[in-house]
């Protein structure tokens, strides 16, 4: 305007700073802005990469199994689908009870050898006796391996049986080997059909009590992997099951099946009354088939039943 006075120059230098002052806090908006939407997208990204790898890790079994029969406690109790014949009695009772072999700890054990084969020939069952330390009571034994390649930890917290099939005992012969007591180890116990949680066999003050009350199987997370020797009984049955473990993580609790490799797992009972029974003792061979057989001491009662469990082992 014609006669105005330009403006001082303190107040040019003003405007210029708050003219700057403004573009710095513009900028600084502007990346604080775009930072934060970086951020935030990045955490939504993570979170959701996180959460299809957790998905990704958890799909598929939790865990796998590996199921073998454990064979190394010698036999006590030697069964079979078919009678005997009068050849093969006749060399049961010449049976040289002084030959011995070794067991894989080297420990003599008998050999028994031509018994070994008579009952291999009618494809018959050999059964250890319980690691319970009862007398009568005969088991079949699984050593069970438990592998986990999660990165989430889990925990094996019960086994039951499941499918379970039972029908009397179909053997005919018996021959029951009572030359020393039964060994101590550790592990776990099913009296079918009636027990639905294993005991414990653990040679300790849990002996007798309920496994997973005091245990239980870490697996995933980098932990090794976890074994359990499992022993079943059955009785005067023979019986068909699966196990079913019950596992829990972050996400609850679970089941799982175990098979023994993609079949059932079997165990052969004692029959009730044996059409034919020979007690073997270090004094020789006793046919306990011969009446009276209440006056033969090493005979057992017949019919055979199971011993009552103990207190602290009877199911609940």
């Amino acid at each position: 305007m014609p006669g105005a006075s330009e403006a001082p120059p303190s107040h040019r230098r003003r405007k210029l700073a708050w003219g700057l002052t403004t573009l710095v806090a513009l900028a600084a908006l502007a990346w604080v802005f775009t930072y934060g939407l970086d951020y935030f997208a990045t955490e939504q990204t993570i979170r959701q990469e996180k959460k299809e790898s957790d998905a990704l890790d958890r799909e598929g079994p939790a865990f796998t199994t590996s199921a073998r029969e454990d064979k190394s406690d010698e036999g006590v109790a030697y069964l079979s689908n078919q009678t005997l014949s009068t050849k093969e009695v006749e060399e049961i009772f010449k049976m040289n009870l002084q030959e011995y072999t070794t067991d894989d700890k080297g420990f003599p054990r008998p050999a028994f050898h031509d018994l070994k084969r008579i009952m291999a020939s009618h494809n018959g069952n050999v059964l250890p006796t319980t690691g319970l330390l009862l007398e009568n009571v005969y088991v079949k034994t699984w050593l069970i391996d438990f592998f986990s390649d999660r990165t989430a930890g889990l925990a094996i917290t019960d086994i039951a049986f499941k499918d379970l099939k039972c029908s009397p005992a179909a053997a005919k012969a018996v021959v029951l080997v009572r030359l020393q007591a039964g060994g101590e180890y550790s592990g776990i116990h099913f009296n079918l059909p009636a027990q639905t949680s294993p005991i414990s066999i653990d040679v300790d003050e849990s002996r007798g009590k309920p496994y997973f009350s005091h245990k239980k199987i870490n697996l995933g997370n980098g932990a090794e992997p976890g074994g359990l020797r499992t022993e079943v009984s059955s009785g005067t049955e023979d019986c068909s099951f699966l196990f079913e473990a019950e596992y829990r993580d972050t996400k609850g609790t679970h089941h799982q099946e175990i098979r023994n490799g993609k079949e059932s797992f079997h165990v052969p009972g004692f029959p009730a009354n044996p059409e034919q029974i020979f007690v073997v003792t270090p004094e020789g061979v006793t046919d306990c088939g011969k009446r009276p057989w209440r006056k033969i001491s090493v005979c057992p009662p017949l019919p055979f039943s199971p011993p009552p469990l103990p207190f602290n082992l009877a199911p609940k």
